[in-house]
């Protein structure tokens, strides 16, 4: 048993040191990443899991209410759903809606970059509260 644990004052001799097993981990969890996706976007394509894409049917919009519940706007054959799903019960039809009456969604534009959300926080950004080229140790003007 002596062998196996390290005494005091030895050296644990990696091969190639530890720069080497740092890179196979990362190597390691890369390939677990990327494999992951694989499988992922496979079971997709297959009607598999969360990113299942339907045919006939499409959710159009999912609202959180709390934790356990949600409301579904669901489009099917024409028709538009309301449906309400909690934990433990089936999912109820609440209302069948006009399509007509569904406003269009205008589609998000491009977001920040990751530098913008930084510089913002920093507060030197762009639509930064505090930061921009205005100077912040002005004095108040009712001080002279």
């Amino acid at each position: 048993m002596g062998g196996i644990l390290l005494q005091v004052g030895e050296r644990a001799d990696l091969p190639g040191g530890y720069g080497m097993a740092l890179f196979q981990t990362l190597v390691a969890l890369a390939a677990v990443s990327v494999l992951a996706w694989v499988v992922l976007k496979w079971s997709a394509n297959r009607g598999l899991g969360a990113f299942a894409k339907g045919r006939r049917l499409t959710v159009l919009e999912r609202v959180p209410l709390d934790a356990r519940r949600s409301l579904y706007l669901v489009e099917v054959g024409g028709k538009v759903l309301l449906i309400g799903a909690g934990d433990g019960a089936a999912p109820t039809l609440l209302s069948e809606l006009d399509p007509a009456n569904i406003a269009e969604v205008p589609s998000p534009g491009p977001g920040l970059s990751f530098a913008d959300v930084l510089a913002r926080l920093r507060g030197s950004g762009p639509g930064s509260a505090g930061g921009g080229t205005a100077s912040s140790d002005a004095k108040p003007k009712g001080d002279a």
